[in-house]
């Protein structure tokens, strides 16, 4: 959404203050003592918020429904790495051909959740079975992804739906083929080295860096690393005097996130997005587990994981795959229904 030119874009303030508020109910999952699904929880409620905003109702229910499967099937699979790595390559190839569809930068925080889920499992309930663990993650995912769908189709009921961009058919197969084989190999590296959140930071910044092109992923890659290292040093100042403090850590990432959503809703730079989006994402991670290790681990993984992405197409582009820049064709979005 191009900035209007003021000072403060009123759209995308009000916007990314509701988004907050739809995030805000994921506290209660810290007296109910399932705070290690917040994680899913914030995923859950922005996957089906976005798709139903910028697309339709059936297609927000279908994804959360994907999502909420994805991840149970990950969690099973997580402490077999080769099942792991094939569950993570699934998910990505699936991922990949919703570019055919235009939904890809809607949808990238699914492949992503899967990620995390199978490098460091959240077992919620540490004395029960998988059983008990998969039913009360699969009720979170749920319950988030529904609650992200009804705000997003009350709010885009009024809303324009712009054309959503399709790739053709060539650079699709390719891109999504690349990606998920890169994503599969490191997933299971991932599971047999016990790397758990460094690598499911690798496969994060895989997944947002690479873009059907390599002058878009150089582009990209750079804005990341740019945002990344700035993210790094508000993670810190706000992190440091709040580390050990899980529901402060919580709420201040959930202001954060609310930042980064008005640099991306009021047409900001990319980096600018990503200065808020990394010290939200590693404070709502660090809450469970230690912020300062979390965000040195974040700087190190973004930048393994831009330089493998850019490595990939640039790959690609050495044995003959050119035409990856080619344009994308623009189609009609689906109505609310």
């Amino acid at each position: 959404m191009p900035s209007t030119g003021s000072v403060i874009n009123r759209k995308a303030l009000v916007q990314s203050l509701i988004a907050m508020g739809l995030l805000l109910p994921g506290m209660l999952l810290f007296p109910l003592g399932i705070n290690l699904a917040m994680c899913l929880f914030t995923y859950g409620v922005i996957l089906g918020f976005l798709v139903a905003w910028r697309t339709d109702l059936r297609r927000a229910m279908l994804v959360v429904g994907s999502f909420t499967l994805a991840n149970l099937i990950a969690y099973a699979a997580s402490p077999y790495p080769l099942l792991a790595a094939l569950t993570m390559a699934g998910v990505v190839f699936v991922y990949g051909l919703t570019l055919r569809t235009g939904l890809t930068t809607f949808i990238v925080v699914a492949p992503i959740s899967v990620a995390f889920t199978i490098a460091q499992p959240p077992t919620v309930l540490p004395n029960s079975s998988v059983a008990a663990n998969l039913l009360v993650l699969g009720l979170v995912c749920i319950i988030a992804g529904l609650w992200g769908t009804a705000a997003g189709a009350v709010i885009g009921r009024k809303a324009p739906h712009p054309p959503l961009t399709q790739m053709p058919w060539r650079s699709t197969w390719v891109y999504t083929c690349s990606l998920a084989l890169v994503c599969g190999a490191i997933t299971l590296v991932v599971c047999l080295t016990k790397f758990q959140q460094d690598g499911a930071w690798v496969l994060l910044t895989i997944l947002i860096v690479a873009q059907p092109g390599v002058h878009r992923t150089w582009r990209k890659a750079g804005d990341r690393v740019l945002g990344t290292f700035i993210g790094f040093a508000i993670a810190l100042v706000v992190g440091i005097p709040l580390n050990g403090h899980p529901v402060a850590l919580t709420l201040a990432a959930i202001l954060l996130f609310g930042i980064a959503g008005y640099m991306m809703l009021s047409g900001r730079p990319y980096w600018h997005y990503v200065t808020f989006l990394t010290p939200a994402v590693v404070l709502v991670v660090g809450a469970s587990s230690n912020v300062i290790s979390t965000d040195f681990n974040r700087v190190w993984s973004t930048i393994v994981g831009a330089a493998l992405a850019v490595g990939v197409l640039l790959v690609l582009g050495a044995i003959g795959f050119h035409d990856l820049d080619e344009k994308a064709e623009a189609t009609p979005g689906s109505s609310p229904t």
